[in-house]
């Protein structure tokens, strides 16, 4: 609880702030119009709807300038300025009637309705707090980034070498030392289009010099291709219209003197000066932002290894071509006996051997279809858009004749075959899922029967289908006997191995084959009518587990639930999530979804909506495996997001491999920025969870932290756990990791 006592603090050096405010002759003055245009400035800028600057008295607060708000005065203790000037740094509060300070404070239950507030101290060059530069919304907001918290001190900078000076001059002017040392390019224009103020960084930025752009069109810094929108917007603006982009933060294309097209970030406002319509713009370049971009796309589509398709970037070619032409011919390849080169002659001789053979295969069938690697040591090959089943027999007996040669790697000479299942579309199948499945069936009987040759997927494989319809049959009993069980793993905050949840983790204790991990399931069930049902069963057991926890005493704050993409197709999460909620008690900051891409990219915006809602009600969602697909930057943008779960993949090898820390660095920045939570799964060493944390990760996951325990099991582990002291690394078998 905040003590009363402390809500009406005043300045340590109060007497000699208020004797500073007569000295400078603004104290109980009239609001001045050149004022007004930076308040309109900043409300546009941060799409407020009032911003205010107020000069705090002994007694009483004064406003200097204002926009949305009439008002010229107010008594001191009931002013949110009042506590604004305590410290040099910004007060935000997202919720003022969740904020134990001003909830009561009448601003917030009368007329005015203040529910958002940000402001920062405006502070003289003698460092005397004159009072504050404020922005306020009637509605609460989510979120106020770092960045618009440097701005908002900017301009209340701004504002401060305003009333130093106390000199008249246009809006353009008073942001004039703002503009000149920010690394931003600052650029203002007439109704016109007459560029009518530009800094020194819009000179580095677009090659003009101040001499060469001032007086000349804005639409100098333009590709032809848009001008005629910018004239459009101009007209619109001169007969009184408002700007398409006032108040929004825009990408777009700009281009340099030399005659370059670069990409730039820029956000606009617009208000009336002494000339008409005017408006002003702070502008970022992003050339950096898109590059880093472009290669987590590249690395998120491609093999780090091999520099080949993954398994996402080659599924998502064989859809394109089936969706444009109906037909493909896929072969799926596997090395025969490869784990005995890395048993025996180690990993780094092994990957080499890979690396060696992607070049081999990529020669081979140069020109003729697209090459992926997706798997460990399987490789898959597009060799065209069409049904041509001798092509393919063709290519694949190629590449068998290529693997006859040896291939030299470090100084050994390695015999190394190859097994190739061949299947075809729309003969053997009509999708690319099904069409991979059939080319890994035959790629099984090809093994069968001894490798280095190849199969087609014939009427006799099916049979190996027909039982995984078997499967599914049983994952149906599965459910009306209670078979299902979760267990949960432990997610710590890695400053301090605080425990900060838990994610609950699918198991089967099938009657037969015992206790199986959801590698063994999950893709059919994934597929399964069954899919929903059990996806509701993992909701309300976990609320139930998490309350069972809490009333043993154990302290965690939220556990993670992996949805099916069933739950989403159904359009009933929002009525399962919030009904499992008030049959447990629980809060919506006590659970977090954890949704893949496959999930979000299979889905249009109307699907997803109930995502954003559970999102809006302060329930997490969590991207998992991210980094693993291939379009996870366009969902960035778009999607509400409260944490990015970095996939283990790259995480085993963080310690060693360059792709791997460049993905786990980019993609810490990228979540810091956005600002979301980054946590790392697959943590299974103190260097692992060391590196993570250096590379910008907050929360980690993994077999260092603890293994998944049943409900039943995970308070005795957590107690018996030291989250301070984090235990020493053991030996986990690869059969443990899949699960």
């Amino acid at each position: 609880m905040v003590d009363p006592s402390t809500l009406f603090q005043k300045p340590a050096d109060e007497e000699a702030r208020l004797a500073c405010l007569p000295a400078c002759d603004i104290l109980g003055i009239e609001p001045e119009t050149e004022y007004d245009h930076l308040t309109k400035f900043a409300a546009d800028l941060f799409n407020a709807q009032i911003c205010l600057v107020w000069l705090v008295g002994r007694d009483e607060v004064w406003m200097k300038a204002h926009w949305g708000l009439d008002e010229d005065r107010g008594v001191r203790d009931a002013s949110f300025c009042t506590h604004t000037i305590l410290t040099a740094d910004p007060l935000i509060v997202l919720d003022a009637t969740l904020d134990e300070r001003f909830r009561d404070n009448p601003n917030v239950v009368g007329g005015l309705a203040v529910r958002f507030y940000a402001s920062a101290p405006i502070i003289n060059k003698a460092g005397v707090k004159l009072g504050a530069l404020c922005i306020i919304d009637r509605v609460p907001r989510p979120s106020f980034s770092d960045g618009q918290r440097r701005l908002l001190v900017q301009l209340a900078t701004m504002v401060s070498e305003r009333l130093d000076a106390r000199r008249e001059a246009r809006t353009d002017v008073a942001i004039g030392s703002f503009a000149q040392t920010t690394g931003l390019a600052i650029i203002t224009a007439d109704a016109g289009g007459i560029i009518t103020f530009w800094n020194d960084a819009a000179r580095i930025m677009f090659g003009y010099a101040r001499s060469e752009a001032v007086g000349r069109q804005l639409e100098m810094i333009m590709p032809e291709r848009f001008r005629k929108a910018h004239r459009s917007g101009l007209v619109r603006l001169g007969n009184g219209g408002a700007s398409a982009l006032a108040g929004k933060s825009v990408e777009v294309t700009a281009l340099h003197r030399e005659g370059r097209e670069f990409p730039i970030e820029l956000s606009v406002a617009a208000w009336s000066g002494s000339t008409g319509m005017e408006f002003g713009a702070h502008i970022q370049d992003i050339s950096a932002r898109r590059a880093r971009e472009a290669d987590l796309h590249h690395f998120a589509r491609h093999d780090g290894l091999t520099g080949l398709l993954n398994r996402g970037g080659f599924r998502a070619c064989v859809e394109d071509c089936l969706q444009a032409h109906g037909s493909a011919s896929v072969l799926v390849l596997d090395l025969d006996c490869f784990k005995s080169v890395n048993d025996t002659l180690g990993h780094a001789v092994g990957d080499a051997l890979l690396q060696t053979i992607a070049v081999r295969m990529t020669t081979c069938v140069e020109g003729e279809g697209v090459l992926g690697r997706i798997g460990g040591d399987e490789f898959a090959l597009l060799v065209s858009c069409r049904s041509d089943l001798i092509a393919a027999r063709a290519t694949a007996q190629r590449l068998l004749e290529a693997f006859s040669e040896p291939f030299e790697i470090a100084g050994h000479d390695l015999q190394i075959g190859t097994s190739i299942g061949i299947a075809i579309a729309p003969l053997h199948a009509g999708d690319s899922d099904e069409l991979l499945v059939r080319a890994d069936l035959a790629l099984l009987r090809a093994k069968g029967a001894g490798g280095r040759t190849f199969k087609v997927f014939d009427a006799g494989m099916a049979n190996q289908l027909a039982a995984r319809r078997a499967f599914k049959d049983e994952m149906r009993q599965a459910y009306l006997d209670g078979q299902w069980a979760l267990f949960y793993q432990p997610q710590v905050r890695l400053s301090d191995g605080k425990l900060i949840g838990a994610e609950a983790l699918l198991r089967w204790r099938h009657p037969t084959r015992g206790l199986l991990l959801p590698a063994a399931f999950m893709p059919v069930l994934e597929t399964h009518l069954l899919a929903y049902e059990v996806g509701c069963w993992v909701i309300d057991e976990a609320c139930r587990q998490l309350v069972e926890w809490r009333a043993q005493g154990l302290c965690i704050d939220r556990v993670g639930i992996n949805l099916f993409a069933a739950q989403v197709r159904a359009g009933t999460l929002e009525t399962v999530i919030g009904a499992a909620l008030e049959r447990h008690a629980l809060q919506p900051c006590d659970l977090e979804l954890e949704i893949t891409e496959t999930i979000v990219l299979g889905h249009d915006d109307g699907v997803l909506e109930p995502l954003r809602k559970l999102h809006n009600m302060g329930i997490g969602i969590a991207f998992d495996d991210f980094g693993t697909g291939f379009a996870s930057l366009s969902t960035l943008k778009g999607f509400p997001l409260s944490r990015l779960k970095i996939d283990r993949s790259f995480v085993e090898d963080i310690c060693s491999e360059p792709h791997s820390i460049a993905i786990v660095r980019a993609v810490s920045a990228m979540g810091q920025s956005l600002g979301l939570n980054v946590i790392a799964e697959g943590i299974e060493t103190l260097e692992q969870a060391d590196m993570v944390a250096t590379l910008g990760c907050n929360e980690g996951q993994g077999y260092l932290y603890g293994r998944p325990y049943d409900g039943v099991s995970f308070p005795a582990f957590v107690i018996a756990s030291s989250w301070t002291k984090l235990p020493q690394p053991k030996d986990i078998s690869r059969q443990q990791r899949a699960g």
